[in-house]
């Protein structure tokens, strides 16, 4: 039975940076400020509020990936642990009438403060957030801003974690990537703190449920995660893993070599037309462009070591 404590939250940050180091591909601002911000929050015994992170970039970038091994590294369980949830917007809170919302409401405040009940280091993630309501957003308000814990509200709320995804910024993440790069800037080099503000300014500015949200005006959010568009060599990397875990587990060989192959997956992904070449979907339709270029193929049997040397033997 999983309870709150070390061994089921285990807070496993070498483990985190390991999955974030090996898997996470062209995202080093991410890498730093995700593994620092969850690193510095879960060791401090007494912070000042709940970590808030909010992660932004276009399709494929990496946001639900990080995510994943975020609450993998800190809980033994993953999204199974009962001291997570994850919500995403068009499932959880589809319905914008009156109603609902008031339904929706309840069962936020419910969960939240149950959840945080049990184990004060719980985590909330929030797929979608700039399609959220607004009314909903404000229900997480109180949760997130400075408050310690009173008589009358007896819960403490300062060590959960919140993580919103969103694809809210992308655009001006984009710009300002290639700014950089005309600049002969290198990824790893970029300024943090010129793609923070970018973000604030969008996720207040553009249309959706940050724009309106209490949140963004109150400064409650720690950090913006800007998550930057991937280059055709990053595609290449992501599908040269994907392909790695596909060759180490099927039983069959090809006939195509494994350039050959991730070479036919990048004729199918689609990419800008600027000179950078951002990947539009970035990594997200390569497992399916695998699955189709496999679906092509003659596989034969492949041998094991040692019915390559009985067959040895024969000669």
């Amino acid at each position: 039975m999983e309870c709150c404590s070390k061994y089921w939250i285990k807070n496993d940050i070498k483990e985190l940076d390991l999955r974030l180091k090996n898997q996470l591909i062209g995202q080093p601002l991410a890498y730093n400020l995700v593994l620092r911000s969850i690193s510095s929050h879960v060791s401090n015994s007494n912070p000042s509020k709940s970590l808030v992170l909010s992660l932004h970039g276009g399709t494929g970038t990496g946001k639900n990936f990080v995510a994943k091994h975020i609450v993998e590294s800190l809980y033994r369980e993953g999204y199974k642990s009962k001291y997570v949830r994850l919500y995403v917007v068009s499932r959880d809170f589809m319905h914008t009438d009156t109603a609902h919302i008031s339904q929706y409401k309840d069962r936020l405040t419910k969960d939240i403060e149950e959840i945080t009940s049990a184990c004060q280091q719980a985590t909330f993630v929030f797929d979608e957030i700039d399609q959220m309501p607004s009314q909903l957003l404000d229900v997480i308000l109180y949760y997130i801003d400075f408050h310690t814990p009173t008589s009358s509200r007896p819960i403490d709320f300062r060590k959960t974690i919140f993580i919103f995804l969103s694809n809210t910024g992308g655009t001006s993440i984009i710009k300002l990537a290639e700014k950089n790069h005309l600049s002969s800037i290198k990824r790893e080099n970029y300024n943090i703190l010129e793609f923070q503000q970018v973000l604030s300014n969008a996720a207040f500015n553009e249309q959706g449920g940050l724009q309106s949200a209490s949140l963004i005006d109150r400064h409650l959010i720690t950090f913006f995660v800007p998550f930057l568009p991937l280059e055709r060599i990053h595609i290449r990397g992501c599908i040269k893993r994907q392909l790695q875990i596909i060759l180490d587990t099927d039983e069959y060989q090809y006939d195509l070599s494994e350039d050959d192959i991730i070479n036919h997956v990048l004729n199918l992904i689609e990419f800008t037309s600027s000179s950078l070449e951002y990947s539009v979907s970035g990594c997200k339709k390569i497992q399916q462009k695998l699955d189709y270029i496999f679906e092509s193929l003659q596989p034969t049997f492949k041998k094991s070591k040692k019915q390559i040397e009985d067959s040895d033997d024969l000669l």
